[in-house]
C-alpha cells in the first residue's frame, strides 16, 4: 500500500527483517509499534485493524 520496505520498518522498530514479516503476516503490531508506524510513515491506523474477511492490504 505504501511501498514501504519491511528493512525500513525493521530499522525503525528495532526488530529483525523475519520478525517485521511474521508481524505483518500473523502476528499484528504492538500499540506502540502501530503509534510509530502511523507517525513516522503516515499510515492509517484502521490499515492495523483489517477484518481477516477482507482483502489484504500489506504496508
Amino acid at each position: 500500500m505504501h511501498q514501504i520496505k519491511q528493512s525500513d520498518i525493521a530499522d525503525l522498530l528495532e526488530k529483525s527483517k523475519s520478525t517485521v514479516h511474521r508481524k505483518n503476516r500473523d502476528l499484528g503490531f504492538t500499540q506502540q509499534e502501530i503509534i510509530k508506524l502511523h507517525e513516522t510513515y503516515d499510515i492509517p491506523i484502521e490499515v492495523f485493524f483489517h477484518n481477516s474477511d477482507d482483502e489484504e492490504v500489506p504496508i
